[in-house]
């Protein structure tokens, strides 16, 4: 932290003094014009040796993100310095010339970079995100048509190279802060902070461009050195944008993305509406390329919309009617899941033996802006008769694996389990959104495991035993969940590729005075172990029951005994904790006492 805030203080110091002495014509014209030539070279090579920094700090998909950004940032540099040459020795600037291959990486590279980072997000989020951030560019740029970028193409030769190179850069400029700025609104408040300065970089480096290429048209740019300080600016926000994300996402609760971002792709299109109208009348030819476009992106934003609908109340139709106070509700919950405004929880698993953490439950919690923390059985029944349990489970996925990268670049190796409800598990969809997911992280495959419920049949044998197991092929392993739930135990058992059986609290809780429970318990654990399979004890809350268990043969538990669930950063410090207490080995415990680290959470 330390080490941020000085390079971020001294990137402010370099900034503004390199503003200033560009303002303020120290030295005279030459020296200004070197400086404002070579002096961004500087800054843009600072911009691509920080997000080269957070590429090699982060993992996954933020990483991929951020060196697609530095790779950019340095053709920039590469260009500016082509231009330099250009400038200040050759004496002629020619358009388009080497120079404009530099200054176009960067524009792909920084687009590369949005993609990668929005590929975190829901597909249908993804889907909005794009279609808005069409909408929005479509609409500003058919503004900035009627406002002034007309004078830049009619100052233009009217080949078609140079009037395409004339207006990819605003073009391009517009589009990605659009995405830039929906991503900013849409995500969570941990992740805000890194996009906020990649999105007022990136808008500081456009206007530079837009100012450049209006002053070159109008034959005026050699009078105006100073919009040099946007690109200065732009890069100097980008390099602190890549050190912001190489500290990770913090620990801070994740919240629902703002409603602004649901009504801002409207508002750019009632000012192109108000502006273009007198020039549509007289018949401009890009501005009605705008204007379909806009109509064209519009449809289809509306068409997803009501594709989801009709998919709801088709759902809807074959059960009963919600009633009028669930309707609201459910609006909340899809928005929810959309937006990031889910959040989990950890139970942290036992071993008895040794009383270390050798793994962790995540449970899903919904704080709802009027109702409060929501746990999951007051919500998941809504989601199963919804059709919302695909989208809920990819949410899941995304929240634990986020804080699984956080716990795993600290140096934990502990796995995290989510549940997943049986019918959803066949959908060939899911299995490659988990492989993906820990392939974009950087994640063993050994760092999740994936718990199906048993508490009803299955109605895809066939496609649940494929899919299972194509996971436990690719090393991720399969728990069932609140085993003895349900009517086919056993069958599942013989049927079905698993690695741990998770016996359900309502077994465990009673051993201690009814014998037939804990008759049970004893047989169920010792079949686990015949068939190879690891038995795991649910909703442990007593020492004494911790030893009973041990005694019975069973080596994990979980429960309030050793620990409430917890969040991922109060997870991190329980990790942490425990290892200060034994940095080199386990330690040898006291069966059924938890850790002193533990009883104190």
């Amino acid at each position: 932290m330390p080490y941020l805030r000085g390079v971020s203080a001294g990137a402010v110091t370099v900034g503004a003094g390199y503003g200033a002495w560009l303002s303020g014509g120290w030295g005279g014209p030459a020296l200004i014009r070197v400086l404002d030539d070579v002096g961004l070279v500087f800054f843009a090579l600072a911009a691509a040796l920080c997000a080269g920094r957070a590429a090699v700090v982060l993992q996954g998909r933020e990483r991929v993100a951020w060196a697609f950004l530095a790779i950019g940032a340095g053709g920039w540099a590469a260009g500016e310095a082509m231009w330099s040459y250009y400038d200040l020795v050759a004496g002629t600037a020619p358009f388009p010339s080497w120079a404009d291959a530099g200054y176009l990486s960067f524009l792909a590279g920084a687009g590369l970079c949005l993609i990668v980072l929005l590929t975190a997000s829901p597909s249908g989020t993804q889907l909005r995100v794009l279609l808005d951030g069409l909408i929005v560019a479509a609409a500003i740029f058919g503004a900035a048509w009627v406002t002034w970028l007309q004078t830049v193409y009619a100052a233009q030769p009217h080949d078609v190279v140079t009037v395409a190179m004339s207006l990819v850069y605003p073009v391009v400029d517009i589009a990605l802060i659009t995405v830039a700025v929906l991503m900013c609104l849409r995500a969570s408040a941990s992740r805000r902070p890194p996009l906020a300065l990649v999105t007022v970089g990136l808008l500081a480096i456009a206007a530079s461009d837009t100012a450049f290429a209006y002053l070159t048209a109008t034959n005026g740019y050699n009078d105006h050195h100073e919009i040099a300080i946007g690109w200065a600016w732009g890069f100097a926000l980008l390099g602190a944008g890549a050190l912001s994300a190489a500290r990770g996402p913090s620990a801070e609760a994740r919240r629902p993305a703002t409603a602004v971002s649901k009504w801002l792709p409207y508002v750019p299109v009632l000012l192109s509406a108000v502006l273009c109208t007198p020039v549509l009348i007289a018949g401009l030819g890009p501005v009605f390329v705008a204007v379909a476009v806009i109509v064209v992106a519009v449809v289809i934003r509306q068409f997803v919309i009501l594709a989801e609908n009709r998919r709801l109340r088709a759902d809807a139709a074959a059960a009963a009617p919600p009633p009028a106070a669930l309707s609201p509700m459910l609006d909340d919950l899809r928005h929810a899941i959309d937006h990031a405004g889910l959040r989990l929880v950890y139970q942290p698993q036992f071993d008895l033996h040794t009383g270390r953490i050798v793994g962790m439950e995540a449970l899903i919690r919904w704080p709802h802006p009027c109702q409060g923390l929501l746990g999951p059985d007051q919500f998941l029944p809504l989601v199963n008769k919804r059709a919302l349990m695909s989208s809920l489970t990819s949410a899941v996925l995304d929240l634990a694996l986020d804080d699984a990268a956080m716990w795993y670049s600290a140096g934990f190796r502990v796995p995290v389990a989510i549940n997943v409800f049986a019918p959803t598990i066949s959908d060939p969809k899911l299995t490659a959104d988990i492989t993906a997911g820990l392939r974009r992280r950087g994640l063993p495959p050994e760092t999740l495991i994936v718990e199906i419920t048993e508490d009803r049949l299955l109605a895809d044998m066939e496609g649940t035993r494929a899919a299972l197991t194509t996971l436990r092929d690719k090393g991720i392993r399969v728990a069932l969940d609140d085993f003895g739930s349900g009517y086919s135990a056993l069958w599942y058992l013989r049927d079905l590729p698993v690695d741990q059986v998770k016996l359900d609290r309502e077994f465990i809780a009673p051993i201690l005075e009814h014998p037939t429970s804990a008759t049970i318990v004893r047989a169920v654990i010792g079949m686990a172990h015949a068939l190879g399979l690891t038995p795991v004890a649910e909703g442990v809350e007593s020492a004494e029951i911790a030893d009973r268990l041990c005694e019975y043969g069973c080596p994990v538990a979980q429960g309030f005994y050793f620990s409430r669930p917890l969040p991922g950063a109060d997870m991190l410090g329980l990790l942490e904790a425990q290892r200060r207490d034994d940095p080199a080995a386990p330690r040898e415990v006291t069966v059924g006492r938890a850790p002193d680290a533990v009883r104190s959470s």
